[in-house]
């Protein structure tokens, strides 16, 4: 992204509001905290993205207390007129969806004026920031990264300003993040899940299955709200990889080629990770898991009359949902012992009975390859025993839940089937091979709901793919392989049955999204069961699947 792509749009951005900006506007300032002088050791040896750790020393300043909510933003929007993005980018089945028509207003995950604002984009928080530093004649602006982590942090040096939490048990008191809560209604809305998308799920409940109301969990030291998750907040800064250009006095790393900022803080829809986690986004990527607050020099001003106001309706609005909170019902305890007995063409489960005389059913869940998101195989079961008919012949997992209340417990350890072999009158997907190195399954940008094998720089020059194919006839068979490659490869050499069968080159389809089927050469196969080994001999290339049809 380049610097005067973004000035273009942010010059009319500004123009735009000081246009129609009105002089007697009367606004809603937000509620601020003090912040003490202070210094602290930013970073951690845990990423390469947060060293070097080094001393930062920051003046008094102040910080919102809660996010920026969509009620404050409105009154920036009816006064200015400001054009804020009107499509929203949604992550809701593992996935990047396309953009859905959408805005800060009317979107598919704000349900109360009192949740933070969302679908916009750092341009429109940066905006906001300006327009109501005019209007107050107070320098308002994004907090700096160096700002947001000594804040959120609160002088300690755990993981979470409230300890470590390894269990995943204590955050759901703390903050709104990936939990039992949001992964109920992410499977009955979307047939996805947060187990095996971004890390753990939080085994709690935070009781928000989207953003939350801001205030709803307990503060930090500092008395700062919602700072380790709700939505992730745009920051001053210009993003870079580690913290070689960052200055000792808090200062934002700014830059004219400033092709992302900074983000700081996780969110309802992702597992939580320490304070310390940074992320970075486009200046014009509007998503539904993106927000903000603000900052300010010195002490925090004393509320205005408007404030005052704000605070009485966001306070009613917290105690009425927290009326809804206190009676929701309990989660029923995991389901214990799940043990799988696989047969040719079916696999049996069966598991120990709840303990909970009210649990109401149990629900089964399995996923495409082992590792990955689990999705909804079969529900109202009343029995401890279910068969699925339709088994496969790669190695993926199952897991169960109880259900009481239309509430369901948390997953069960998963069990894995042993792979088969793979009919190979059909594609060979890269995921299904039996042992890979050098490479990682990740989801497909080729074909949705798949997925591909590919790594840090594509598959590893030295990666070795092992597959388990039958054949129902011996015979040379043709290969063919949908690939991406940002360049012309020396490919990879493919062994059958520990011979090998020849160097296929990979070559240059334009990117790791552009996908092509480029064509091998021949391979001969024994009837029935054969060995297949792909030894890759360069990088930057990824592999959806492969073909193999008789020559």
């Amino acid at each position: 992204m380049k610097f005067n792509k973004l000035l273009i749009p942010f010059c009319l951005s500004l123009s735009s509001y000081e246009l129609y900006a009105s002089e007697s506007i009367k606004p809603i300032e937000p509620i601020m905290v003090t912040i003490p002088a202070g210094s602290f050791e930013m970073g951690s040896l845990k990423r390469e993205s947060t060293q070097p750790i080094h001393t930062v020393t920051l003046k008094k300043f102040s910080m919102g207390k809660y996010e920026v909510t969509v009620n404050e933003f409105r009154q920036f929007i009816e006064a200015t007129n400001y054009l804020a993005p009107q499509e929203c980018r949604h992550e809701m089945d593992g996935w990047f969806l396309d953009s859905s028509k959408g805005n800060w207003e009317t979107n598919a995950v704000n349900t109360s004026e009192f949740q933070p604002v969302v679908c916009i984009d750092w341009l429109a928080a940066s905006a906001y920031a300006k327009w109501l530093t005019k209007v107050t004649g107070k320098p308002y602006r994004l907090p700096t990264e160096a700002e947001w982590e000594y804040a959120a942090r609160a002088g300690t040096k755990t993981d979470y300003f409230f300890g470590d939490d390894a269990d995943n048990t204590q955050v759901c008191e703390y903050a709104n993040v990936g939990d039992l809560s949001g992964e109920n209604i992410l499977q009955r809305d979307s047939n996805t899940s947060y187990f095996n998308w971004s890390g753990k799920i939080a085994n709690c409940a935070d009781h928000s299955a989207y953003a939350s109301i801001v205030g709803m969990y307990k503060p930090n030291a500092f008395g700062l709200f919602d700072v380790l998750s709700n939505v992730q907040e745009f920051l001053a800064d210009c993003y870079v990889q580690g913290y070689e250009y960052v200055a000792n006095d808090g200062s934002a790393h700014l830059s004219e080629n400033c092709e992302r900022r900074a983000v700081r803080g996780g969110s309802w829809h992702w597992s939580h990770g320490p304070l310390v986690e940074r992320g970075a986004i486009p200046e014009d990527f509007a998503g539904g898991v993106d927000g903000f607050r603000l900052a300010l020099d010195g002490e925090a001003p004393s509320l205005s009359k408007e404030s005052e106001g704000f605070l009485v309706k966001l306070t009613f609005s917290q105690q009425q949902e927290q009326k809804r909170r206190k009676i929701q019902p309990q989660f029923p305890a995991p389901v214990s012992n799940v043990k799988l007995t696989h047969y040719d063409d079916s696999v049996t489960l069966t598991w120990d009975k709840s303990k909970e005389s009210d649990a109401e059913s149990y629900r089964v869940y399995r996923n495409v390859i082992s590792g990955g998101m689990v999705k909804l195989l079969a529900t109202n079961l009343t029995q401890t025993s279910f068969t699925d008919s339709d088994a496969r012949s790669h190695k993926y997992d199952y897991t169960v839940v109880a259900v009481k209340q239309h509430q369901q417990s948390h997953y069960s350890n998963p069990v894995t089937t042993q792979a088969g072999w793979i009919d190979i009158s059909n594609k060979i997907e890269a995921e299904w091979a039996v042992e890979f190195s050098e490479s990682s399954i990740s989801f497909s940008s080729d074909e949705r709901g798949g997925s591909v094998l590919t790594g840090a720089t594509g598959i590893g020059e030295n990666a070795l793919i092992n597959f388990q194919i039958n054949t129902t006839k011996a015979g040379f068979y043709r290969l063919a392989y949908r690939v991406a490659s940002l360049r012309d490869t020396k490919g990879f050499e493919i062994y059958s049955n520990d011979k090998s069968a020849g160097i296929n080159l990979v070559r240059k389809t334009g990117g790791y999204h552009e996908w092509q089927t480029q064509q091998g050469g021949t391979i001969e196969l024994k009837k029935g069961k054969n060995s297949l080994t792909i030894k890759s001999l360069d990088n930057n290339w990824n592999l959806n699947w492969l073909t193999l049809k008789e020559d």
